[in-house]
């Protein structure tokens, strides 16, 4: 009997701290849920469109780390699909429909003490009305609807100069390295195109006239794989033609008479190959060259027999090229 009573009283104290223990953790979880909830800031109000609303938070916080260009973790914030994918742990980073599921709220409200978006040494953290924004979008969706490829950019700088040189244009188209007269062209151009999220094609360069100065580059990259570049470019460097100068003799000065000029130019090209796990490996070749007639200072004779040079019939002015 003594027994029975006993057993009886341990199964009902048992019951009695069982359910103590139950009432205890879900008490604590409560508890945990709520002051979660408490340290998020509230999801901001009105439909959130990423263009507008969103798109200027990661250009501004986000995209130095999670952009296309070599992201951290390998985790993107540009697009979509690789964002729903998470970064190497494949983690629910954004959860469309659940904010408060998302590990990058967590993350942009300091609420994670391993993890903190974005990092101290690369910019000020998210106010609460950045975080609220996010949420809010990520509550809606996560859309990114009107994110689109970017239309290629142009720039296009004409030049239209004229040049009036007196005295010696020689040495003027020498020195200043131009052609006296009408000179054109374009002093800068550039194309940039985004083919694809993981793809730019940059075009850049300028031609002038009559210098014959152009250049012209073509860049092709795909982050996380490597680039393809290549150009060529070609200058005129002007010379001089006239040759030294002797008291004793008659004539000043003595010329060619020619346009002396070299045309030097190179061309060139690189294939490079940036996995981010590899160091960077470039493979390149470059042809040199020059063509044209330049100046030299070994000069020819020019001489007469004169009594106020005795012994000395010529002298070595005359130029040569």
């Amino acid at each position: 009997m003594g027994m029975s009573v006993n057993t009886g009283i341990f199964q009902r104290i048992s019951r009695k701290n069982f359910t103590a223990v139950i009432i205890f953790a879900a008490a604590s979880s409560a508890s945990a849920e709520n002051t979660n909830q408490v340290s998020l800031p509230a999801p901001a109000s009105g439909q959130i469109l990423f263009d507008c609303d969103v798109r200027p938070i990661f250009e501004q916080s986000c995209f130095r780390c999670h952009g296309p260009e070599k992201p951290k973790s390998h985790f993107r914030l540009d697009l979509r699909p690789e964002s729903l994918k998470g970064g190497d742990e494949n983690t629910n980073d954004v959860v469309p429909g659940r904010s408060d599921q998302s590990k990058l709220i967590l993350y942009v409200a300091g609420l994670d003490k391993e993890i903190q978006m974005p990092p101290p040494d690369r910019g000020q953290p998210l106010t609460a009305g950045q975080v609220g924004v996010l949420r809010a979008w990520i509550d809606q969706g996560a859309d990114w609807g009107t994110n689109r490829q970017p239309e290629p950019a142009f720039t296009f700088k004409p030049e239209l100069r004229w040049i009036g040189v007196q005295g010696d244009t020689k040495k003027f188209r020498e020195l200043e390295g131009v052609h006296e007269g009408v000179g054109d062209g374009a002093e800068q151009f550039s194309m940039t195109e985004q083919i694809s999220p993981d793809e730019k094609l940059t075009v850049e360069g300028h031609a002038l006239v009559p210098e014959n100065d152009f250049k012209l580059t073509m860049t092709l990259e795909k982050n996380n794989v490597g680039f393809v570049r290549g150009g060529v470019e070609e200058w005129r460097k002007y010379f001089d033609d006239i040759g030294g100068f002797a008291p004793s003799l008659p004539t000043d000065s003595f010329r060619l008479d020619r346009d002396l000029h070299l045309d030097i130019g190179r061309a060139w090209f690189d294939l490079g190959l940036t996995p981010p796990d590899w160091p960077q490996i470039v493979l390149g070749y470059e042809y040199q060259f020059k063509n044209g007639d330049e100046s030299t200072l070994q000069w020819g004779p020019v001489g007469t027999q004169s009594p106020s040079l005795p012994g000395t019939d010529a002298k070595n002015i005359f130029p040569a090229s």
